[in-house]
């Protein structure tokens, strides 16, 4: 009877062995259902917390863990790194003494020289942090200059020094006119008998000279307004020719003249100085007009002229700029256009009545 014996045990035995397989099948099924879950729930989580593109989600998860347990990835390089970590004296010396070593992170440029990187201290390829490459102070530097500006300096073959004692004292005019001035310095007429009066055609001002008993060349009084000295002060400008061709075109019924100028530390030049023309010079002096001398005024105290002068200026009386006189326009050009107009009209009735 022992061989049924036998076969009954030996069935016995094959249901408790299958009867633990299939325990143990169950139970790993049922853990790895559970590590999907799991896994499909922090994907969940991932994606709801940081939004972002997969290459920096992957980082932004890895920002919480422990700096000594996080491992670099393959795509590491392609990431935004993480904020740099303050590492603290006692962690610079065990980096030092625990047998880190110094590799390069940051890219190189073309040819590897004159480029300094960035090395890992702390022994942990979770800390290396890439920056960005910086040039090297090498043997042969190449510095970086600035952007050239344009040159003021000119030689003296093409520059013009100028005399401005009127409205082209004033920067604003110069800017509307265009012209770049290379240098400027107050200065005055050295001839005293050259006065500043307001005789040109519109009540400008123009230079004249008075002859002795204090009577101007035309045989008329002495200006209404003079300076303390009785010299007339102005501004010495440096300006390339093509400038002071501006400035005479500009210069309506104006011409030009060589006068002796000084400048206030005491050196003397020629300049060239733009005067009435005879044509456009009014008989008589006239008030300037209040907008004209406002100008002039402010030239004088822009380019810092004698205080006593500047006071001067203030003390001339002005007119309102509309509305001038037939005073302001009597000039012998004035006359000169009409007779033109009586020759021109006198022509054409001989030509009418010829025919």
């Amino acid at each position: 009877m022992h061989p049924p014996q036998q076969c009954v045990s030996n069935h016995q035995h094959h249901d408790h062995s299958w009867y633990h397989l299939s325990v143990a099948h169950q139970q790993s099924r049922t853990c790895l259902a559970r590590a999907q879950r799991g896994r499909g729930a922090g994907r969940a989580m991932s994606a709801w917390a940081w939004p972002g593109p997969l290459s920096w989600r992957d980082g932004s998860a890895k920002q919480g863990q422990d700096p000594s347990t996080r491992s670099p990835s393959p795509s590491s390089s392609a990431r935004v790194p993480p904020p740099p970590q303050p590492v603290t004296a006692g962690q610079r010396g065990e980096s030092l003494n625990g047998g880190g070593t110094a590799e390069p992170i940051g890219d190189t440029h073309a040819g590897g020289t004159g480029t300094i990187t960035a090395t890992n201290t702390s022994g942990n390829s979770g800390d290396r942090q890439p920056t960005a490459t910086q040039p090297a102070a090498g043997p042969n530097p190449q510095p970086r200059l600035p952007p050239r500006q344009p040159q003021l300096q000119a030689s003296g073959a093409d520059t013009v020094i100028t005399f401005a004692y009127g409205a082209n004292m004033n920067f604003l005019t110069l800017a509307r006119r265009e012209v770049r001035v290379l240098s400027r310095d107050p200065a005055f007429v050295v001839d005293p008998s050259i006065r500043l009066m307001f005789k040109h055609q519109g009540g400008y001002a123009t230079l004249e000279r008075a002859e002795e008993g204090g009577k101007t060349a035309e045989g008329k009084e002495e200006p209404r307004f003079r300076p303390y000295d009785g010299r007339v002060h102005g501004v010495l400008y440096r300006v390339t020719r093509a400038d002071f061709e501006k400035l005479a075109k500009r210069e309506g019924g104006y011409i030009v003249q060589e006068v002796q100028v000084q400048t206030y530390d005491g050196s003397q030049y020629t300049a060239l100085a733009f005067v009435s023309n005879p044509l456009f010079k009014l008989p008589a002096e006239v008030l300037p007009a209040e907008k004209y001398l406002a100008r002039v005024r402010e030239g004088a105290r822009d380019n810092y002229l004698d205080p006593a002068y500047q006071a001067f200026l203030s003390g001339i009386s002005t007119v309102p700029g509309a509305g001038l006189g037939s005073e302001y326009y009597n000039t012998p050009s004035k006359y000169m256009g009409y007779s033109f107009l009586v020759v021109v009209a006198l022509i054409t009735l001989a030509f009418f009545f010829q025919h």
